[in-house]
């Protein structure tokens, strides 16, 4: 019962977070972070209570697929100071996320009970 009440505070503090950023975007006429705050926080309580609550595997896989990818993108694409050293830790950060994420074992695991 906790973890719903949690998702119902979750999304209420989103609503009033993007509620609040869109009256002062139509009062002031710019653009408020209050906005991005509220999207963030709903999207963050949809995902986490829709993927990752129940398949933590899932989650932890498509999280370093991410991080691997942002990685590449770095190392082809940065504009930083030392794009392909930071592209390289975080390419190999996004490694070790996968091998850590216990994906094989869920496929293993799902396999054997169907």
């Amino acid at each position: 019962m906790k973890k719903s009440k949690k998702m119902y505070y979750l999304v209420l503090l989103g609503i009033v977070f993007l509620l609040g950023g869109i009256v002062m975007n139509i009062e002031t006429g710019e653009r408020s972070p209050y906005i991005y705050f509220g999207v963030g926080t709903l999207a963050a309580t949809g995902l986490y209570y829709g993927i990752v609550e129940n398949r933590p595997q899932i989650a932890a896989f498509i999280i370093g697929l991410i991080v691997l990818h942002s990685g590449i993108l770095l190392i082809i694409k940065g504009e930083l100071t030392y794009p392909i050293e930071f592209g390289l830790v975080t390419f190999i950060s996004g490694i070790l996320v996968l091998l850590n994420s216990g994906f094989s074992e869920y496929m293993r695991d799902r396999k054997k009970n169907n």
